[in-house]
């Protein structure tokens, strides 16, 4: 069994997957401080690196991550799961505040 670096968090957060020839709207499920998992009926193969855009109560732009599929599937639901890569510091940590954010609201919420 892989054992995950990071604590998931179950979480619908909307961002961007952008794209060449434009952006879609996809919602997560499982969010971490190393990758996060997406709700999409057009999941991409395993191995492909995907740009996906953030924005954050901190940051008035986007924040912009690469991530690489990690798994990939079209039932039940489809979705599928993203690993970021290539953080620099400045995003890591913007990922990491993001999450503990989400954490405190999802405490607060009824």
């Amino acid at each position: 069994m892989e054992e995950r670096k990071s604590k998931r968090m179950a979480m619908a957060v909307g961002c961007w997957l952008v794209e060449v020839d434009g952006a879609t709207c996809v919602y997560t499920f499982d969010l971490s401080e190393g990758g996060v998992a997406v709700i999409t009926e057009d999941p991409f193969p395993v191995g492909q690196v995907l740009t996906l855009q953030f924005y954050t109560p901190q940051s008035a732009s986007a924040v912009t991550l690469e991530a690489e599929v990690v798994w990939s599937r079209l039932e039940p639901e489809g979705g599928m799961g993203l690993k970021f890569i290539n953080l620099d510091e400045g995003k890591r940590a913007l990922v990491q505040e993001f999450s503990r954010l989400l954490e405190r609201q999802k405490k607060t919420m009824p």
